[in-house]
């Protein structure tokens, strides 16, 4: 009788403990929060991204937050590559905890399609958009291909270099003010007249010109020294 009684209060024992053991906080919701903060921040900015949050301990023990978990404010305004994200929980066991991640952003970007020695000046045939994780890109990038054309370049570069604007010289084939012959082609048709260019110009760049015959301002590529051409 008396070892049926110490094993009731065993197990009784062992029963209130088990009661007064707290909820805990799985790193799955942790991760979570931080995951759907991010994504709401990124896709006001971005279509392609990726995000990768970094496991966190498994002997990690937070009590349960009786309320939503909240992601501390970031110094970024635009979170991308390697961060930290804080999350905290407010109420009556408060905590707070900082996560790395990491976010990679896939923008189409100005690249060489084929290896190019120093001094090259950039054509269309020379560069292609092409989508890459930006986050990497720290010395910057072009996002569309009208600035690097008519560009020389500083450096001898590999096939799918991406072009940054420190690698780049301009080459100006056309200063403002320059007599030019302005070529419009429309179909069968190619009629040439004299202008004045409005600004300076590199090979492959548009410019606005004026025909010296109507005053019409309009603009048009430059295809080379004191030659630029309109299409219609």
């Amino acid at each position: 009788m008396r070892v049926a009684k110490e094993l009731f209060c065993v197990l009784a024992l062992a029963g209130a403990v088990a009661r007064a053991e707290p909820e805990l906080q799985t790193t799955a919701e942790i991760r979570q929060t931080v995951v759907e903060k991010l994504e709401s921040i990124l896709r006001q900015h971005y279509q392609n991204f990726d995000i990768e949050v970094a496991p966190l301990d498994s002997r990690l023990r937070l009590p349960k937050c009786q309320h939503p978990l909240k992601v501390l404010p970031m110094r970024e305004a635009v979170p991308i590559g390697a961060i930290a994200v804080g999350v905290e929980c407010q109420g009556a066991h408060p905590w707070a905890i900082y996560i790395k991640a990491n976010v990679r952003v896939f923008q189409e970007v100005a690249v060489l399609t084929r290896p190019l020695s120093k001094g090259t000046v950039l054509d269309e045939s020379a560069v292609a958009l092409k989508a890459v994780d930006v986050s990497r890109l720290k010395q910057g990038y072009f996002s569309n291909l009208e600035p690097v054309l008519g560009k020389r370049l500083h450096t001898s570069l590999p096939q799918g270099a991406v072009l940054a604007p420190s690698l780049l010289a301009s080459t100006k084939v056309v200063s403002k003010g320059d007599q030019v012959v302005i070529r419009a082609v429309a179909g069968a048709l190619d009629v040439r007249m004299g202008g004045h260019a409005l600004a300076d110009g590199g090979l492959g760049q548009k410019i606005r010109v004026v025909n010296d015959r109507s005053q019409r301002v309009i603009e048009g590529t430059v295809q080379g020294p004191g030659e630029v051409w309109v299409v219609f």
